[in-house]
């Protein structure tokens, strides 16, 4: 079952971490803040195009700005036009809307006051002693790094056996997977699947790759529920632990989150708090229920 306290602290993050930099507020556009564009005489800055993306949360960290910035600043003219006649209407001055504003003034100004208490702490050597602990547990395992051939069809077993005898007669494996393996993902790297451990794979294939030795090619094909493999190991090794950088705003986020958490539940702790039914009548407790 979800933890609501997790629900909760979790939706905070999502503006919170989404992002390297928390703008708390707007300030006057600086030298370097130039006008992307010009609604009615009204400027956009760079800086507005900056907080847009923060809005959007986790799902456009990974998205290149200059991909998101056509569609975002279309948005945001888009925005400024509605908003415009929005404010001639006086819609700013109804009830529904004022009640908007004062639910997002809330989310705006808890993130600051999250962000307030959990960004000092969240330092590089708070970092690095998260990652020392979660490198003392890392158990290293078995890994393999393989390539392979993948044939489908009616005709699939023959023509990994056909293949098989062209590679033990001298043919390269990887220009070979890269004409006829249909495993279009690796055959444009000559079949190259890189390290994997034997979990990660599916058990015929991971018996068969982690009973072979380092340079061998499997003398019959592989059956697997994708087809008829070909294998070549082309390495063993045991797995170690990524580096820091690797992983630092991964832990980052982690760490933040936890704190984030510890936060809230701190908060709570010292706050009254009543709970009712969607109905508005009284929440029982976990103790009441159990009777």
């Amino acid at each position: 079952m979800t933890n609501p306290l997790r629900l909760a602290a979790a939706v905070l993050m999502l503006g919170l971490f989404a992002v390297p930099a928390f703008a708390a507020g707007k300030s006057a556009p600086a030298k370097g803040d130039p006008v992307i564009a010009r609604v009615n005489g009204e400027d956009i800055h760079r800086s507005d195009f900056v907080l847009e993306l923060q809005q959007l949360g986790p799902q456009a960290e990974n998205i290149p700005p200059q991909m998101l910035y056509p569609e975002v600043l279309q948005k945001m003219i888009a925005t400024k036009l509605a908003a415009t006649e929005g404010y001639k209407d006086r819609l700013q001055d109804t009830k529904q809307v004022r009640a908007l504003m004062k639910d997002a003034e809330n989310q705006i100004v808890a993130q600051a006051y999250v962000r307030k208490e959990v960004e000092p702490k969240l330092t590089d050597a708070a970092i690095k002693s998260r990652y020392d602990e979660l490198v003392k547990k890392f158990k290293p395992q078995e890994e393999v790094r393989a390539r392979h051939i993948l044939f489908t069809g009616p005709n699939a077993e023959q023509e990994a056996k056909d293949a098989i005898k062209k590679l033990k007669a001298g043919a390269d494996f990887a220009k070979l997977a890269e004409q006829e393996s249909k495993d279009s993902g690796s055959a444009k790297n000559g079949g190259d699947l890189g390290y994997f451990t034997r979990e990660a794979m599916v058990k015929p294939f991971a018996d068969a790759a982690f009973d072979m030795s380092v340079g061998e090619i499997s003398d019959k094909p592989i059956k697997t529920e994708f087809g008829w493999h070909v294998i070549k190991v082309e390495d063993k090794r045991k797995s170690s632990p990524p580096a820091l950088k690797d992983v630092h705003d991964q832990i980052a986020n982690q760490l933040g989150q936890q704190m984030t958490n510890a936060l809230i539940e701190k908060l709570q702790a010292h706050a009254k708090v009543e709970k009712f039914n969607i109905d508005g009548s009284p929440m029982k407790t976990a103790d009441e229920k159990a009777k």
